[in-house]
Order: C-alpha cells, then structure tokens, then sequence
C-alpha cells in the first residue's frame, strides 16, 4: 500500500479545499443573484459588488506593494557595508524590540475590530472610533485575534511575515466592504451652504469626510504593520537575539528605509490636517462645534502640528544639505510638531478655564449663533412656522361649532387596550400576533372632505408562539408560512358594552365588514376603500424565518371555527428552486441539506428570504436607517400604477432616514446620541403579499439620498409616482418628529444671549398611563389649524417650561396632501399660565369625587387604566380628553368606560365624549359629574 508524505496530502488536499470554497461561494451568490433578480435590480447588485471588488483590489496593490518592500528592504541588510546608524545593546535593545512587538499587536488589533465592524455593519466605519462594543467579547475578540496570529507567527517562525499578510487581508476585506463611504464621496453633490470656519460645503461632512479619514487611516495602519514587522525581523537577525545587540542600520538599510518614513510623515499630517474638520462636529462647552478656544488656539496648534510632519517628511527625503544641518531641521520640525499636540494636551484646557470661562458669553457668542443656526437646519427647525394662539379659558358653544370635525374625530381608544381586545378576541390562535397599531385615516365617508381616523392592526404570525410539538422543520418553513388579515377600527366610539367597534374584523371565510351608524359610515363604503382581496401576510414586521412555497405540503391559511383553510402560494416574490442546482444553491446558502431530500418541492417552489419587511429594505438599500416600526394599509390599487399587483391591496409603509454624526456646528441629541443631521428620505412600499418593493424619495433636497440616487437611479422614484391611494396614507414620522421635538426644547430659542442662560428651556410633560408615570408620546389628531380651515390629520406634541409644568407650546406636524412634512408651533402666551397635562391630570385624580369612584372599581377586583392624555384645539379654546378604561385584574377586556373632559376651568366625567362636552358648557348633562376647578361651582349628580 502507497503511503502518502504530508507534503504529498497537502498538495493534494489545498486544489479541493479551494474548489469547495469557490464552489460555495459561486452558490451563495447565485441565491443572492436570483434574490435581487425578482425586484429586476439586478444591475444594483452588480454595482455593489464591483465597488467592493474595485476597493478590495486597490487595497490588495497597496498590501501587496507594502509586503514588497519589505522583502527588499530586508534583503538589503546582506549587502555589505559598515553599520552607520541606530546601534542599539542591552535595555535599548529590548525596548525596541518590545516597541516593535507591541506596535503590531495595537495594529492588527485596531485592524481585527475594524474587520469585524466592517462584517457586522459596514457603514458604521464612517465613525468606527466613536463605536463603542456591543460586548465585551466583541471588543475582547480582536485582541485575541491578534495575540493568536502573533502566537502562530512564533510557532512557524515567521510571525512577522504572517502578521503582514493577516494584516493587509483585513486592510483588503475592511475596504471592499466600506464601498458605501467611497461611493458617496464620489457622488454627494454640494448643498451650497458653506460652514464659516474652514469655508467647506457642508456635504463634505456629511459624506466626504468619512471616507477620506478612513482611507488615510487603512493606509497608515498598514504601513505601521509593514514598518514594526520589518524592525523586528531586522532586530531579530542573528546574531541579534543571542547577543542581545543590533549593530546599526547600513547606509543601503537607511536609504531605503527614508521613503517609508516620508509617506508616514506625510499620512500623519494629512491626517491632522483633516482633523480640522473634526472641531466643527465636536461639543466642548456651550458651543455645539468650534467654539473661541477651538478657532484661537486649538485650530492653529494643529495647522502648525500638520505642516511640521508635512516638512518633516520631506525632510526626511536627501536632499543637497549637510548632514548635520538635515539632522538639525529634523530634529527642529519633530520638536514643533511634538510642542504643538502637548499644547494642545495641556495648554487648551489651561486657557478656556482661565480665559474663555470668565468671558463665556462674550467670547461664545458669535459661535452660539452658527450651532443655532446649523442644529435648526441639520434637523429642518428652520422651516417650522410659528404662530401664536391665546385660548380662551373656557370652553363656549361656538367653539364646538368653529371645531365640530375636531370634535367628531377625537381618539378615545389608545393602541395598548385595543390591541389587549384584538389578542384576546381577533387571534383566533395562540400563533398569531397583533404586535402594533397604527393611527390612520381613511375616506369612509360619503363626504370627500371628510376622513374618518381610525386604528388599523396586522394579525401576524408568530413563529416563537407555535407550540413546541409543532416547531418541525416542516411547519415552520413549509405549513406556517403567513399571517392572515388585520383589523380596523374607529378612534371615537365604543360598543355598548365599552369595547371597541371594528369596521373589519374577523378576517377569513366569514369576514365582518360593517358601517357605523353613529358615524354616517356604511359598510359599502367601507368594503369600497379598504378592500381586503387576499389578506395573507407573508411579509410583515415580525422576525420570520424562510418559507418555501407553494409546494406539495398545503399552506395554512386561517382558522374557520374548529378546523383548519389551507392554501398554497401563488405571488410573485421568491428565488426558483425549480431544479436541482438551485436547490443545491439554497442548501448550501441555508446551510439546510434537508431541502435536496424533501420530496416536498416541485418546479413553482419558491425560496421567500428576508420576509421582515425592515429587512427587506434594508437589504436593498443597507445605506439608509430604519427607525420605529411599519405600518399596515389597505387600498384600492388603480390599475394604472406601474409595478404594482391591482388583485393586491395589503401594503406596509416603511420609513428610511439619512442620518449624519458630522454636520458642521450641529448638536448632537440631549439623549446623549451623537446624531447631527436626519432626514426621513425614503417612504418604501412592500407588498404584504407579493414582497415587491418601492423606494420613493420624499426629501429630493437631501444631498445624501441624492448621491444614492446618483448612483443607483433605478432603486429610487419620486415620490409624485406613489400611487395616490397610498400618498394619501403617508405619515411624518414620528421617530423623525421625536428628533425634531428633542431638539427644539432647546433650539426653539435663536437669541445666544437666552440659549446662553439657559431660560427659555423646554420640556416634554409627563402623564400617568395606568400606574406609571411616563413623557407624553407624540398623538395623531383630526383637527383644524385654524378655526376657518377644515380638519387635518395632525401629529401633536404638547410643550412645556422645564421644572413646570404650565402649557407653552404644540409643534403640530401636518401630513395631509400638499402640506405634508410641514410643521407648525403653536405658542401660547407666557404671561398666562395654561394647564399642562401634569396639571389636569393631578387635578382629576385629586378630585374627591373621580378618586372616589376610582377606588370603588380598583376595590371590586377591577384596574382602572387611564389612558393617554390628550390636549386639542377646540375652536378657540382647548379640550383635555383622558379615556378612563376598566378591567379584570387578571386578563379582563379594557373596556371604555368612562371620559374624562377638562377646558381648564371645569372637568367632567361622563360615559361618552359629548355627555363630558356638553356637561362643561352646562354645568350639568343629564347626570353627568362636573366640577368647577376654581371651586366656586360645583354640580352633581
């Protein structure tokens, strides 16, 4: 029998090792290839992958130029010749040595978390320094990467060279995957607004910026690498090691040695001179970017530290001088870059506590100005519009006159108790999921003008709720594969048991649609605008694995009483698995052999990936942010809307935001978040059903997602192509509104001198939900702006001074039509202190006869909830609303059971919203509890 020699089996064993890694590779790229193929974007794909190979490629020249030198600069030490410089014996030696050892590992270490940020989330390197670990093994991982890698090199005796090579593949890997700064530096056009200290375009910042400091930066790490291998592996020379000694530098060593050490010079000091830049997205004080300090000594000190490592460098290139002279100029640009960081280090601190601190607010106050003026910009403050508005303080009936439609829309259900209702009586099954609901409004009404706001909730499915004996691999991926159906409900009334009413409701073969006859609405009506068709969910916000459908397993539909509807799948979104080789391709990229042995699949089998619809955005579009969560409509598509199934009517709307730490003289959020500039730049559209998905620009000003779009124009349409229908259901954001709202409680004011001290600070108020005492959320109201306009669907947060709790302002955001995105501050006067809700609500639950009655339902086995306070303009006065639900203690339904009514000089509580009104202008209705806040007038039932 043959035996093979290890050498031989390597030899042998390395062609198919290869082969296999290529093979699957090629294969995953495949189901990605055919991922993307189904949105017909496959050129995005092929970009993308050519701007990764394109940096992955560069990178490689330079590592492989690096490890080069190396090699030519070692060998240049068996060239004869009298050692001439750096004669190193005893501690000096091992100083160096150690310098040496310990400057690769920082290296590689720096190098192995930049790797593994650019594998986890790859545009987060546009600030990777200000990334702190997730972990501690995230952060711990990198260290020990490089101690191993060390570790290894010792082993095979050539660590140096290993920690080259390791260290120019991440250097290699980490700029392939940062194609997206590259790429936007390239294509970001210039906004035409300059900042007034190093007179740039603010675009710079926003996109170019990032990806000059990162490839300054991928270059100096890499030839720091070169630099501390290539001195170890001098030093480490024999007879080095045994004598503990290094002869000295020969003048060939040297020669070649001075372009390397001139090109890190000159790294160095391009890398201070862009970190200019970096004062004006910096926050030392009061001053959000350069204050005095940064443009009087900081800004100077690295100027002068930049142009002396830029001369130094220079330097060290020969030129015809003498020796000494060239030592001493040397030696004079390295004392003066040296002199001018520990300024920096020491000197600046000294100077703002002595100099800038007694005079803050002279010195400051030029440069106050530019961080108003850009925050208000960076987050759109600067186009809000205010208006002042003096309520009158007590609710009259022309008021309910002017603000009938106000009045008619008013919200009375919050989403936690309707969402408790719809689990309770829509899920049908422990698997399915109302996990969140969205406030909308919908033309239900004969009426054009008129929309009915109502609450719409998606029934899920769940997959972490299927019960254990049915979490075979066959149920997940192949049975339970979609939710069914949502439901709809109006914000402004309740069942006469107190539990809410549905427009639609119980979504399957024996679907309810239903009017309101207390609203005017119709069930015709209702069926005619929110038409339901095929209301399988197979895209949705929930975390779903991959389903494989159709295929000969039949798909569970939904529940009709005791038994079971099943389906199969006949949409449009998936990746073949028509043959053999595509099957190969899924399994290798699932890691899931089961799939080649199933005999489940036939030739219309499709592979559904990525069916969170956060996801699927994301995965086309990974440059964008998504916050806050999806929302689910339902509309009539015309069949003139290009790309989009008119048989479907079920779509999530998803909001994608360009977001910057770097936008010049901008503050950061009061949160603690780094955030310096957002803009909620995409709406995308996904089909529920089919998972196609649009992308619309609805900021066509924002310089980022123009740069995108420059890039990849077929990704994106205006946002004038949307289908009307699904225009109509557009909302501001209410992540990006909460931004917004975060920083006027300070940027409201524009005067230094006030933003200086500090008194005309906003806060957002409190209230009590339940038992907890939590911030006012931002509510969608149906009310008028103004008392001759009609009512619009608004997003509302009220204001009020920090530390007290009287109403100062309302920033409305209006999402209707031509106005959408527009926001408007409604001041309230100053002198006249106006009840915050803090107020009214500590009002209502000291209220002897409210409390009371409070207490009795929480002593009869009840839980009183109140429900989120509302405050909204009625006519010319304002309305406070608070819905008072009760339920079991242990899983009751809430139930709408009474409203709490307030015009700030009476409260009432009735068992409707128009009893409470009409109790407040009467001073009693039909039994109902009011009571005069001022306590001259009290009436009781």
């Amino acid at each position: 029998m043959k035996v093979f020699k290890r050498g031989q089996a390597f030899r042998l064993l390395l062609p198919l090792l290869l082969v296999s890694c290529l093979t699957w590779f090629l294969l995953r790229v495949q189901v990605e290839w055919a991922w993307f193929s189904q949105f017909q974007f496959e050129q995005v794909l092929a970009l993308r992958w050519g701007l990764q190979a394109a940096g992955f490629s560069l990178a490689a020249v330079v590592a492989g130029a690096t490890v080069l030198w190396r090699r030519w600069w070692l060998r240049s030490a068996n060239v004869p010749g009298p050692p001439v410089l750096w004669s190193l014996r005893g501690r000096a030696f091992g100083l160096v040595l150690v310098a040496s050892l310990l400057l690769v590992a920082a290296v590689l270490s720096v190098l192995f978390r930049l790797a593994w940020l650019a594998w986890i989330d790859p545009f987060s390197l546009s600030q990777w320094w200000s990334v702190s670990p997730s972990s501690g093994w995230s952060l711990s991982l990198p260290i020990g990467v490089a101690a191993l890698t060390l570790v290894l090199g010792v082993l095979l005796g050539s660590w140096g060279l290993l920690a080259q090579v390791v260290g120019g593949a991440m250097v290699c890997w980490i700029a392939g995957r940062a194609w997206g700064l590259w790429a936007l530096a390239w294509t970001i056009p210039d906004v035409g607004i300059r900042e007034p200290l190093l007179g740039s375009d603010v675009s710079f910042g926003l996109g170019r910026f990032s990806a000059w400091a990162l490839a300054i930066e991928l270059l100096l790490f890499q030839l720091l690498l070169t630099l501390g291998t290539a001195v170890w592996a001098r030093l480490t020379r024999a007879p080095g090691l045994t004598d503990w000694s290094f002869p000295g530098l020969t003048g060939l060593e040297r020669q070649r040695l001075r372009p390397l050490l001139a090109i890190l010079c000159l790294l160095v000091a391009s890398l201070l001179w862009l970190s200019r830049h970096q004062l004006l997205w910096s926050q030392d004080g009061v001053v959000a970017g350069a204050g005095w300090l940064d443009v009087h000594v900081v800004l100077p000190l690295r100027q002068l530290a930049a142009l002396a490592f830029a001369l130094l460098g220079l330097l060290v290139i020969p030129y015809p001088a003498g020796v000494r002279r060239r030592r001493r100029l040397r030696l004079f640009m390295a004392a003066i870059a040296a002199s001018a960081l520990l300024a920096e280090l020491f000197l600046a601190p000294a100077i703002q506590w002595l100099v800038v601190k007694p005079r803050e607010l002279r010195l400051e106050s030029p440069y106050l100005e530019r961080s108003i003026a850009a925050t208000r910009r960076a987050f759109q403050l600067d186009a809000i519009v205010s208006r002042d508005i003096n309520p009158s303080p007590r609710l009259q009936p022309d008021d309910l006159v002017e603000g009938a439609s106000t009045l008619r829309n008013i919200r009375l259900w919050d989403s936690q108790p309707l969402l408790a209702t719809n689990r309770q009586l829509q899920q049908l099954r422990v698997y399915y999921r109302f996990s969140n609901a969205a406030v909308d409004r919908y033309q239900l009404h004969t009426d054009k003008e008129k929309r009915q706001q109502v609450i719409i909730a998606a029934r899920e499915l769940d997959q972490a709720s299927l019960p254990d004996r049915s979490r075979t691999w066959l149920n997940r991926h192949f049975v339970f594969t979609h939710g069914f159906g949502f439901t709809l409900s109006p914000v402004n009334t309740k069942a006469p048991d107190g539990l809410p009413e549905y427009f639609i409701s119980d979504l399957g073969a024996t679907a309810r649609i239903r009017g309101n006859a207390a609203l005017n609405i119709t069930a015709e009506e209702v069926e005619k605008h929110v038409p339901i068709g095929r209301a399988a969910l197979y895209f949705g916000m929930l975390p779903s694995p991959y389903a494989v459908a159709p295929t000969k397993v039949e798909e569970f539909d939904f529940p009709e009483g005791d038994r079971n509807l099943y389906n199969h799948y006949s949409g449009l979104a998936g990746v073949p698995l028509s043959n053999g080789f595509q099957r190969l391709a899924a399994a290798v990229y699932l890691q899931e052999p089961r799939l080649l042995n199933t005999g489940s699949l036939d030739r219309d089998s499709k592979l559904l990936l990525r069916r969170d619809v956060k996801e699927r955005v994301r995965t086309l579009a990974p440059f964008l942010h998504f916050y806050g969560d999806p929302y689910l409509v339902s509309v009539p598509i015309p069949e003139t809307a290009e790309g989009y199934d008119v048989q479907q009517h079920q779509y999530w709307i998803v909001d994608g935001f360009t977001t910057s730490n770097t936008y010049a003289y901008a503050s950061g959020l009061p949160d603690g978040r780094s955030l310096r500039y957002a803009r909620n730049s995409v709406k995308a559209v996904v089909d529920a059903y089919n998972g196609t998905v649009h992308l619309y620009v609805s900021e066509p000003d924002d310089p980022i997602i123009l740069g995108w779009q420059r890039l990849f124009p077929q990704l994106f349409s205006p946002l004038a192509e949307m289908p009307k229908v699904l225009r109509q259901h557009l909302m501001v954001s209410p992540s990006m509104f909460a931004l917004q709202v975060q920083q006027l409680l300070r940027y409201h004011v524009t005067d230094p001198r006030i933003f200086y001290s500090g008194d005309d600070v906003w806060q957002v108020p409190l209230e009590l939900y339940g038992k907890d005492q939590i911030p006012v959320a931002p509510y969608h109201i149906t009310a008028q702006l103004r008392t001759n306009q009609s009512s619009e669907f608004l997003l509302l947060q009220p204001l009020t001074p920090l530390a007290r709790p009287n109403l100062s302002a309302w920033l409305a955001a209006r999402n209707d039509d031509d106005h959408y995105g527009e926001l408007v501050l409604l001041r309230f006067p100053t002198d006249i202190p106006i009840f915050g809700p803090e107020q009214i609500q500590a009002l209502i639950n000291q209220n002897p006869t409210i409390s009371q009655q409070f207490g009795l339902w929480d002593r009869a086995g009840s839980e009183v909830v109140q429900g989120n306070l509302l405050v909204v303009p009625l006519g010319n006065a304002l309305l406070y609303v608070e819905p008072v639900y009760l339920r079991a203690r242990r899983g009751g339904l809430p139930t709408l059971t009474r409203v709490v009514v307030s015009d700030g000089s009476r409260v009432a509580m009735a068992p409707n919203l128009l009893a409470g009104v009409q109790a407040l202008l009467q001073g009693e209705f039909d039994g109902t509890f009011v009571d005069d806040l001022s306590g001259q007038e009290k009436s009781r039932p």
